[in-house]
């Protein structure tokens, strides 16, 4: 029995492999050599273990490899390479850490890059989380020592001065940013 698998990673380019075995009916995915692909289904439990290189399996039939960097793909968090420290570059390295802080109702914005100091604005959910200094010390932080080594001496985190006052107009402003996190956690905001 043939499998076919084709999926996508970080949403930049395609896998497409052929599979002639399976285990446990899910596919076993190799190119013969140590970068393979293996589902398996551990008591209804699915775990995915998958290492790859700097090479894919393209969708030719002749299976040959391809980088994703030479198709103009950001090599972003999984990658050793290290990057000039410049507010594009800074920004490129924060779109990998997005996800994860707009799955919380969240986002962050390079405010500017001078002398080796990043300055940093949390935004929507994030500013009033309690857990934002976690947030920027244990993700973004690393993140962005990993990525700029020497060069980065400081990040900072900037706050709004102003002061808001509390209308039915700001509040449903500030539901607007909130609302995509409710519904992933099953409420609603009406």
């Amino acid at each position: 029995m043939m499998a076919s698998l084709a999926t996508s990673i970080s949403g930049s380019f395609r896998i497409l492999v052929k599979s002639s075995s399976t285990r446990n009916g899910f596919p076993v995915i190799s190119d013969q050599n140590p970068s393979s692909v293996l589902f398996a289904n551990k008591r209804r439990h699915i775990s995915r273990t998958a290492i790859f290189h700097r090479s894919a399996i393209s969708g030719s039939s002749q299976g040959e490899k391809i980088s994703p960097l030479a198709s103009g793909v950001s090599s972003g968090l999984y990658s050793a390479q290290t990057f000039d420290l410049t507010p594009q570059n800074v920004d490129l390295v924060l779109e990998d850490v997005r996800p994860f802080l707009i799955s919380d109702g969240g986002n962050v914005d390079v405010v500017s890059v001078e002398d080796g100091v990043v300055s940093l604005k949390l935004q929507g959910a994030c500013t009033s989380c309690p857990s934002s200094s976690t947030t920027m010390t244990m993700g973004i932080e690393r993140v962005l020592k990993e990525k700029f080594g020497d060069a980065l001496k400081d990040i900072r985190q900037v706050f709004d001065e102003e002061v808001k006052q509390i209308t039915v107009e700001a509040v449903n402003a500030h539901l607007d940013i909130l609302r995509p996190a409710i519904k992933n956690y099953g409420g609603s905001s009406d």
